[in-house]
């Protein structure tokens, strides 16, 4: 059994862990847009970029980013891995740990049903 230091440590280094992991995969999923051409993109979804969904999460109540993580994978568009990558990462980058771990369960769905974006 590990002591509160330890435990509080080890979830400290998994939340570390997180964050990279989905800054990387947010850098993945920007290069898919930029690569399908990012301008275009934009103007087709402009809710799937980093600060539409920063400003969700800071005006959204905890429910409300429930039901947003919910529909985003309810949606499955075509731009649903790369929103739903970035919500996952404003959560993070916010500490909702819970929400992200939600979010990161739906993405995971997304990522098994869909091919990346293709244009």
């Amino acid at each position: 059994s590990e002591d509160p230091t330890e435990r509080r440590e080890r979830i400290r280094q998994e939340r570390l862990a997180m964050v990279e992991e989905c800054r990387e995969a947010r850098q993945r999923a920007a290069l898919e847009v930029a690569k399908a051409g990012a301008k275009l993109a934009g103007k087709e979804n402009p809710t799937a970029t980093y600060e539409h969904c920063l400003m969700r999460v800071r005006s959204m109540t905890e429910k409300g980013l429930i039901n947003r993580v919910r529909a985003i994978e309810r949606a499955a568009g075509k731009h649903c891995v790369v929103k739903m990558a970035i919500f996952k990462s404003c959560l993070q980058d916010e500490d909702m740990w819970e929400l992200a771990q939600l979010a990161n369960g739906a993405l995971e769905r997304l990522k098994a049903l869909l091919p990346p974006p293709s244009d």
